[in-house]
């Protein structure tokens, strides 16, 4: 109803937790921040992927609770999931999220979980299971 393609779930106590069925990962000053479990967020397979990903691209992965406050001063936002992947937020709360474009922490965690999850990083192959043979 306000011209926002999806939602972001508060817990009761107001924090930022996850996407309607997305799970929500801030980037600031450095730090890829996602809620944790105890905030009831699913523990989603894409999450655990972002963050291993994450990981050995040298970025700090932080679990912790997220004020709702804190997204509009955000230097990236991007929810993940089976189905959205890697979605990459811009504007919350009519607030542009850092410049109001996908952000370059974001494209890099993005590009690398297609990477991964269509076999192009070896790394990653132990992610995938095979449905036709290969030529």
């Amino acid at each position: 109803l306000n011209g926002y393609d999806e939602a972001i779930v508060l817990t009761t106590e107001g924090h930022a937790s996850e996407g309607s069925a997305e799970n929500l990962f801030m980037y600031r000053d450095g730090v890829l921040v996602t809620p944790p479990v105890t905030d009831d967020i699913l523990e989603g397979i894409t999450r655990a992927g972002i963050v291993e990903l994450a990981h050995e691209a040298g970025i700090r992965v932080v679990e912790r609770s997220i004020d709702r406050t804190e997204l509009y001063v955000a230097d990236e936002v991007f929810l993940c999931g089976t189905g959205a992947q890697v979605s990459p937020v811009v504007e919350i709360d009519h607030r542009p999220i850092g410049r109001g474009v996908v952000g370059p922490v974001t494209a890099r965690i993005k590009d690398a979980y297609f990477d991964a999850v269509r076999g192009r990083l070896p790394a990653y192959r132990h992610w995938l299971t095979p449905i036709y043979p290969r030529d």
